[in-house]
């Protein structure tokens, strides 16, 4: 409990700390209370009663005072994380008191287990006046057990997620802030498209609004010749499969005229459906419009959820997309083909990646990659990691002296002059150290070596509490300004240049930048 008080990734607000320190009590209660029980079965001594006593009154003193010293140091290290990432360093009082309201979820973790023991201590007295006393006992554990997970999973678990997806799925057929159909002829939704404005969802409608014009692109670049790009989306509505969605997919760029362009480029969704604006901006703005966007929606359910229920169907979902253009392409002449780019952020970034069995297999199929943020089960990410170059820490690989795929965290690492492309297929990962998405599930000691400059001193890598501290930054990880987290804002703009190939001059660079900055989704934190 006292661990979870130290700095992760990123900064926390206090009411997850008191989540989080409630979780690592009850975390540590049950594995104190499966030592206990260890302890007796072998029937070891106990500790004198006098001691016993002795030792709870210490740890009832004890206690609020530590955790009450805990909130106060807290609270100084998480104001000097915000500074280290540019934030302001006030932090609330609150968080003073943030460790001891933990009790009140520790409070209600052991009510249930009370009560899941209530049930257990029933069923064994039922049995044992009809069974001998042992298998009466196992036979109610078992029963206890089962109970359990049904209870769980069919009321906590089914119908909660049955009622997210009836939800999300309501809340889809709304529309953000300022969104309205362009009636563009190269939009999804639009009079030459085969998908209906309300098929496109939510996030699908966003999308396909919030693309650039020619007239956006001129203002920016100053070239008088930018085209509109094409943007389609096919969203969960308008079929019922991964396979009919992306040959809708097909016919909507057919129609939108994508496959006329000189770029196709494939986006990686995350569960809701949504794309952050600012790598499709990006894009467009690097290649003056001469490009086609396509996107197809998996699921209606935030990406936690997602990764939960839906992670089967996000890999299919890109892989279904992908064999249709490659076979789309295939059949148009070799000099009339657009050249192909994938990318996705976080969950997006899984699904592109899951349709690649290596980045060999991205840079041999595809003109070039960009993956955002991607999460540590990204497969084509993890084999990154694995065979990185040796001397290089696990969140920044250098994989094959930066030949074929770059890890990037910052506009600098592109310009490394210790490395060289060797291919115009060019893969780049977009990663911070301090994002926990991409951190997750990986061991924070090999983590923090070496630790990155906005990375707390204070940091540590506990057995258990860094993963819990991990699971609870990524609430908070879009809560942190660009260059930080997992915002990446800053980079997207030069990392398309880099991929596509295009030598901007500088002061087109900096306009390009600035105008995709002002591109940012209103729900994104």
């Amino acid at each position: 409990m006292v661990a979870s008080i130290t700095p992760s990734l990123v900064p926390r607000i206090w009411p997850l700390q008191v989540v989080l320190a409630g979780v690592c009590f009850l975390t540590g209660y049950a594995a104190g209370t499966f030592v206990s029980w260890i302890w007796r079965v072998l029937t070891l001594p106990d500790l004198p009663e006098r001691l016993r006593r002795w030792l709870w009154r210490v740890l009832l003193v004890a206690t609020p005072v530590t955790l009450l010293i805990g909130g106060w140091l807290g609270r100084r290290w998480q104001g000097q994380q915000r500074e280290l990432m540019g934030m302001d360093g006030d932090v609330s009082w609150w968080w003073l008191v943030a460790p001891l309201l933990g009790v009140l979820v520790v409070g209600l973790g052991l009510l249930v287990a009370r009560a899941v023991y209530l049930l257990g201590r029933i069923l064994d007295r039922g049995f044992s006046r009809l069974l001998p006393g042992r298998l009466a006992a196992v036979i109610a554990i078992v029963l206890t057990a089962i109970v359990s997970w049904q209870l769980a999973r069919g009321v906590l678990v089914d119908r909660a997620l049955t009622m997210a997806d009836g939800i999300f799925a309501a809340h889809a057929a709304g529309d953000k802030e300022g969104v309205s159909n362009p009636e563009s002829q190269f939009r999804s939704g639009g009079p030459r498209s085969d998908v209906a404005w309300d098929q496109l969802s939510r996030e699908g409608r966003y999308f396909v609004s919030s693309g650039l014009t020619a007239a956006d692109i001129t203002e920016v670049t100053g070239d008088e010749d930018a085209t509109e790009p094409v943007r389609a989306y096919v969203g969960l509505k308008a079929a019922d499969s991964a396979a009919e969605r992306a040959q809708l997919a097909i016919q909507e760029l057919r129609d939108l005229g994508g496959f006329d362009r000189s770029v196709l480029a494939v986006g990686g969704t995350t569960g809701t459906g949504w794309m952050d604006p600012q790598p499709p901006a990006a894009l467009e703005y690097v290649t003056h419009g001469d490009v086609a966007i396509v996107a197809t929606q998996y699921s209606y359910l935030p990406s936690w959820m997602s990764y939960l229920v839906d992670r089967s169907r996000a890999q299919e979902n890109a892989a279904e997309l992908l064999t249709a253009i490659r076979v789309e392409l295939a059949s148009m002449p070799v000099d009339q083909r657009p050249q192909l780019y994938v990318f996705g952020e976080s969950l997006g970034a899984f699904s592109t990646g899951s349709a690649f069995t290596s980045v060999e297999d991205i840079a041999t199929t595809t003109d070039g990659a960009l993956m955002i943020g991607p999460p540590d089960f990204e497969p084509t990410w993890q084999r990154i990691q694995e065979r990185r170059d040796p001397g290089s820490p696990i969140w920044k690989p250098r994989y094959q002296d930066g030949a074929l795929a770059r890890t990037v965290s910052d506009a600098s690492d592109l310009t490394d002059p210790t490395l060289t492309w060797k291919t115009d297929n060019r893969i780049i990962y977009l990663v911070h150290q301090s994002d926990p998405i991409v951190a997750w599930r990986i061991s924070r000691r090999e983590w923090l070596d070496p630790r990155g400059p906005d990375i707390h001193p204070r940091m540590n890598a506990f057995p258990v509490v860094s993963w819990l501290q991990g699971s609870f930054d990524q609430l908070g990880a879009n809560s942190v300004p660009p260059g930080h987290g997992h915002i990446y804002d800053e980079i997207v703009v030069p990392a398309w240049a880099t991929i596509v190939g295009v030598s901007l001059p500088d002061d087109e660079l900096a306009a390009i930048e600035a105008a995709v900055a002002k591109k940012i989704d209103p729900d994104r934190a």
